[in-house]
């Protein structure tokens, strides 16, 4: 939390995207600024939630707003959209995926051993 005020001269920041969940992401909602946003879409910390304590959002203005990718797939067609358009411009060279490590198909225990420690910095591949 500090380290976010430092780097925003004290103001917080105007948007969290918070993959991780519990207790991280009531940190996350201390990190914001004035009229600041937080989307939650996920629990990668694998932590029991948490009851959140909101009560400073209002006076600051700020939102936290919940997103479930699921149901963007299943529901509608604008996930569907965004996707192609991230993989055209991979494709294209236009986006440049950061890969931390490759893993032989033999190796997948490994592999998803390697993403849970959570030191992958990156996308894990297995390669037949």
């Amino acid at each position: 939390m500090e380290a976010v005020r430092t780097l925003t001269d004290g103001a917080g920041a105007d948007v969290i995207v918070d993959s991780v969940g519990g207790t991280n992401l009531q940190r996350s909602l201390h990190c914001l600024a004035y009229r600041g946003r937080c989307v939650t879409f996920g629990d990668a910390g694998r932590e029991t939630p948490s009851t959140l304590d909101i009560s400073s959002m209002r006076a600051n203005n700020q939102t936290l707003v919940g997103y479930f990718l699921g149901a963007e797939l299943f529901l509608g067609t604008r996930a569907h959209a965004m996707i192609a358009g991230h993989l055209a411009d991979i494709a294209s060279g236009d986006l440049h995926v950061v890969i931390d490590r490759r893993f032989a198909l033999e190796e997948a225990g490994e592999a998803h051993a390697w993403i849970e420690s959570r030191q992958a910095f990156g996308r894990v591949l297995l390669v037949p």
